[in-house]
């Protein structure tokens, strides 16, 4: 099934670093507008020119995450409002991923691979 937003999951992947690089060039402000407007259901695509992003650099289904080694086996957490497609893996018999879902603050959800 195609998620609504094919750029989300990437999106979501650099919030942390997006946001010290908007923090440091004063554009904190539109990111939190942006933010605000995607949990509101705006397409993120659109509001990626604001923030200094072309809308086609996060495009493709197919990308694999940092972290990601192909297709993931056995057990990978997600995004917890099936948003995006977003998945870390979880090695088996290591820890649950720390990683939470950046754009909603929730933990992400146990699913199988």
């Amino acid at each position: 099934m195609p998620h609504a937003d094919e750029h989300l999951a990437a999106f979501c992947t650099t919030l942390p670093e997006l946001r010290a690089a908007v923090t440091r060039q004063g554009l904190g402000r539109v990111l939190d507008d942006v933010l605000a407007r995607v949990r509101a259901g705006h397409p993120l695509q659109d509001e990626l020119p604001r923030l200094g992003i072309p809308a086609d650099v996060l495009r493709g289904s197919d990308l694999v995450l940092p972290g990601m080694r192909g297709r993931p086996f056995g057990e990978v957490y997600a995004c917890p409002s099936d948003a995006c497609a977003r998945q870390v893996a979880r090695e088996p018999g290591g820890p649950v991923p720390a990683e939470r879902c950046w754009l909603r603050d929730e933990p992400l959800r146990r699913r199988p691979a």
